[in-house]
């Protein structure tokens, strides 16, 4: 007999939804969780909670410093960063005890503290916990370790000048002038946030475009002119040769021989994976070359009985993505036939304006040789944008030539992180143009603009 039904290391976004919904299938489960307080781990803590709290902080502040535009006089705008801190820590508090005490503990998941790792294919030694080290079995266990900011020997990170996200989520004082490396989500969120908060940002990106997860031309361009307005330098196809710290900020050399200065710098080129020294070798469990777990599209690994979700698999790196594996692992788990999509996971970047996507751009459906139509409109032509002044921005869906079945979607707008749902549930239930275009959205509402944009690709629309 084993000890539990199902053991989950990780108490991150896939490990608490896989350890619930397997406690709601009625297996006896276990959650795993080397850190005191871990509970939600990195989006809870050190990811999509605080920055979001912090970023509602920055937009704010910006709303009230241009409220002139809408006929609303304030005087005096301040930012208290003390204060903004006090409230992110706040929200993060109150979800990491509302996930322990309302969510895992009604449910009887019993908790381990301690650090996981693989001892043979139904047995976890548990270490770290001031005690001897001790075994616990079950018949299944998943995986769910996630992911730390990539520390690279190159940058010379020290965690106060040279800085990852989790020591800038924690700034009170923020620096005149700032650097950072990475023009990928992160990367665009924080410039907007710092440069809001009165920071002077300079951004550098290796690849040749912003957002290199998405290459979408007309977007790239649309967000490229929102930094610039902001007063943030984009400077992409930029090699850096060696980072170091001085007594008074930071050197940056880059490979053109050019040297910037900044007060501090972010270094935002991604994340590490949480798989060193978990027993993957020695029970024989596959990777890819990245040092992905290999997966099926049950979250099986290859070692019977070991599942494996979250930032340490394939897909992006995304709460919401390692939230639907958990709940896929622990469906297989129960005998359900779940099975995880890749092609309809949707991803926002929370700068303002919005930045989001789910599928196919043109460009990568056209590499895989399929036929698309493009629909695309200007949130200037929506009639909700234009009441609220935020007609910055446009939407595109992108879907096969021959039978309009839409394959993806991207919009930079006001709102966009919820807009691009409505493209995410064509995607995932294998829609037409026409079922856009053809359904009746409520006016006036920025979700008529995707009606537009389907009608555009249709030639149907009313703005041409």
């Amino acid at each position: 007999m084993y000890d539990y039904d199902v053991v989950v290391v990780g108490a991150g976004s896939g490990g608490c939804a896989c350890a619930m919904r397997c406690a709601d299938l009625g297996q006896k489960t276990a959650l795993v969780e080397y850190r005191e307080k871990g509970t939600g781990g990195t989006c809870v803590a050190r990811g999509c909670i605080p920055a979001k709290v912090l970023l509602r902080t920055a937009q704010i502040y910006e709303e009230c410093a241009n409220a002139k535009q809408y006929g609303v006089l304030t005087d005096n705008v301040r930012l208290d960063m003390k204060i903004a801190q006090q409230k992110k820590n706040a929200a993060v508090n109150n979800l990491k005890f509302g996930l322990d005490s309302m969510l895992l503990k009604p449910r009887g998941i019993a908790r381990i503290q301690g650090k996981a790792r693989l001892a043979a294919p139904h047995t976890l030694e548990i270490s770290g916990t001031g005690s001897a080290p001790f075994t616990v079995t079950a018949e299944n266990i998943v995986l769910a370790t996630g992911s730390e900011p990539a520390r690279l020997p190159l940058f010379h990170i020290d965690g106060k000048r040279i800085m990852t996200s989790d020591e800038a989520l924690d700034l009170t004082d923020i620096p005149q002038k700032m650097l950072i490396i990475g023009a990928g989500a992160l990367g665009l969120e924080f410039a907007y946030m710092f440069s809001v908060f009165g920071a002077n940002v300079t951004v550098l990106e290796k690849m040749p475009q912003l957002a290199p997860f998405m290459p979408d031309a007309d977007i790239s361009r649309a967000v490229q002119a929102r930094l610039n307005k902001l007063g943030i330098t984009l400077q992409c196809n930029v090699g850096i040769r060696d980072m170091h710290v001085l007594e008074d900020g930071v050197c940056c050399m880059l490979e053109s021989g050019e040297t910037l200065r900044a007060d501090s710098a972010l270094v935002a080129v991604g994340r590490s994976l949480n798989t060193t020294d978990i027993g993957l070798e020695t029970v024989g469990i596959k990777t890819f070359e990245n040092g992905r777990i290999i997966t099926d599209a049950h979250m099986r690994t290859t070692v019977p009985g070991i599942y494996a979700v979250g930032d340490i698999t394939e897909g992006p790196q995304l709460s919401h993505k390692a939230q639907k594996q958990g709940l896929v692992a622990a469906e297989c788990i129960a005998g359900r036939d779940a099975r995880m999509r890749y092609d309809c996971i949707p991803w926002a970047v929370f700068m303002q304006p919005e930045l989001a996507g789910v599928g196919m751009t043109a460009l990568e459906a056209e590499e895989k040789g399929i036929a698309v139509i493009v629909g695309k409109m200007p949130f200037r032509c929506n009639e909700k944008a234009m009441c609220m002044q935020k007609t910055e921005g446009l939407a595109k869906i992108v879907a096969r030539a021959d039978d309009h079945r839409i394959l993806g979607g991207q919009i930079f707008g006001e709102d966009a992180a919820v807009l691009i749902e409505e493209i995410a549930l064509a995607v995932a239930s294998g829609l037409r143009l026409e079922d856009i275009a053809g359904s009746v959205h409520a006016h006036p509402t920025l979700s008529e603009l995707l009606m537009e944009t389907a009608k555009n690709a249709l030639g149907m629309a009313f703005f041409k």
